[in-house]
């Protein structure tokens, strides 16, 4: 390879992560490691944003934690006659939750062991506690509290760290793809997001149509750069590159992608987003076998969470929408027979207030999760759900729950599964080591 042929690579990777623009794709995929990869699994991250109030979602229900919880959060709490009890496998000390009345379909596929809870996740540094935080020794996260400094760190482990972890993992898995290793991560909400920022890899962005969205639409800004005329200029030789090698993958997977019409069409007649991203994403995992993919990861997401205000009216609909939309996509993958081949889990950059602020919640930290799919041990709650009695450690002052699980164990677990190395596993998350473990034994081998 030419020095010139070098460079421009290069320049090619560099711009890519400074912009982090949503329509690069990999060119660097030979670099990647190469993993071994017998059949196909699939992570699809579901970004709750805005910060889900877990305790709305996942309610204490044993008469002690739950009269606990109706005295605090007020008229904000939930009658308990209408929760959806769940059992454990777990030991919780005596404590029990019930789902939200709205996600009656998503406990049906938990009582048929394909969900579990992970509780208490949320960002950290190293493991704390609420005497730590009081004497003041405890190595917290920066900027708890704020949505854009919480986001970046749930996706990349520090503020100031340009590659979210999704992406990290595309590093390491890229390589099974092969020659399609521009499909290895995707994000299907249409957008940008830096939790599949790689340092190697760079993704794609679907919208409903299931193919990649082209950035200038064919504009005549894109037509004059990617024209016959030879360009000496490198951004414009750089930028016709990546463009023309986006066009021919967006005529591969749209080729390969399941037409539409091989699904029940989405619940919410069009209107609910998260379950139309999700089909996007059901339809590209169906033509997994047609472009001899081995890995891949992908983001979707559903907004509307930051409920300060009208959370009685809010958070109600937006549960019925995730439960319709990930008890729509679990049929899909059974559909598809790829249940045991892709996981879904949830995320949201921090849960809400245990305090009851008079018309809804506020920033907290920690919140509680799920993860789905036929490979999830699931019917169990894994972590440990907080104390809800007056001066209970497991919440600051503010009504903030500390988080017992940090996200990199969470992420650990996900990334194990997929088939990443316990090195590379360590690689990618760079404060695992602080913790007692890497697995929290949510997934099946």
């Amino acid at each position: 390879m030419t020095s010139s042929n070098n460079s421009r690579r290069q320049f090619l990777r560099n711009t890519a992560v400074a912009s982090a623009a949503p329509f690069v794709l990999s060119l660097n995929a030979e670099d990647a490691a190469a993993q071994a990869a017998p059949e196909y699994r699939a992570l699809v991250c579901v970004s709750l944003g805005g910060g889900n109030d877990h305790l709305s979602t996942v309610v204490p229900f044993d008469t002690t934690s739950y009269n606990a919880y109706k005295n605090k959060r007020a008229g904000l709490a939930l009658d308990r006659s209408t929760l959806l009890p769940i059992t454990a496998a777990s030991a919780q000390g005596g404590r029990t939750v019930g789902f939200s009345p709205n996600l009656i379909r998503l406990k049906s596929i938990y009582d048929a062991g394909r969900c579990a809870v992970v509780a208490g996740v949320g960002t950290l540094l190293e493991p704390t506690t609420l005497a730590k935080i009081n004497s003041g020794t405890a190595n917290l996260p920066p900027l708890l509290g704020s949505h854009a400094d919480q986001g970046n760190f749930w996706f990349s482990l520090g503020t100031q760290n340009p590659y979210g972890w999704g992406g990290r993992m595309g590093d390491f898995v890229a390589a099974s793809n092969g020659s399609r290793s521009n499909f290895t991560t995707i994000s299907a909400n249409g957008g940008f997001t830096q939790f599949l920022v790689g340092n190697t890899t760079n993704f794609f962005t679907a919208g409903d149509g299931g193919a990649p969205r082209l950035f200038f639409g064919g504009d005549p800004l894109e037509q004059a750069i990617i024209g016959p005329t030879q360009r000496s200029n490198l951004l414009e030789q750089a930028y016709t590159q990546v463009h023309q090698s986006l066009l021919k993958g967006a005529t591969d997977l749209g080729t390969a992608i399941l037409p539409e019409n091989t699904f029940p069409a989405p619940p919410g007649g069009g209107r609910n987003p998260l379950a139309n991203q999700l089909l996007t994403v059901a339809r590209i995992i169906g033509g997994r076998n047609t472009l001899g993919l081995k890995r891949q990861i992908f983001f979707v997401d559903l907004g509307g969470f930051d409920t300060h205000a009208g959370q009685l009216n809010k958070h109600p609909g937006l549960m019925t929408q995730l439960n319709d939309a990930l008890s729509y996509f679990d049929s899909l993958m059974v559909q598809i027979n790829a249940s045991n081949n892709v996981t879904l889990f949830t995320q949201s950059e921090f849960g809400r207030t245990y305090n009851f602020n008079g018309d809804g919640t506020d920033h907290a930290w920690g919140t509680h999760t799920f993860v789905m799919g036929g490979a999830v041990k699931g019917g169990n709650i894994y972590g440990s759900l907080p104390n809800m009695e007056t001066n209970s450690p497991d919440f600051r002052s503010d009504g903030q729950m500390i988080p017992t699980i940090s996200v990199e164990q969470y992420g650990a677990t996900l990334a194990k599964w997929l088939g990443i190395s316990n090195t590379d596993i360590n690689t990618i998350f760079p404060n695992l080591n602080r913790f007692n473990t890497s697995d929290l034994g949510f997934m099946k081998p």
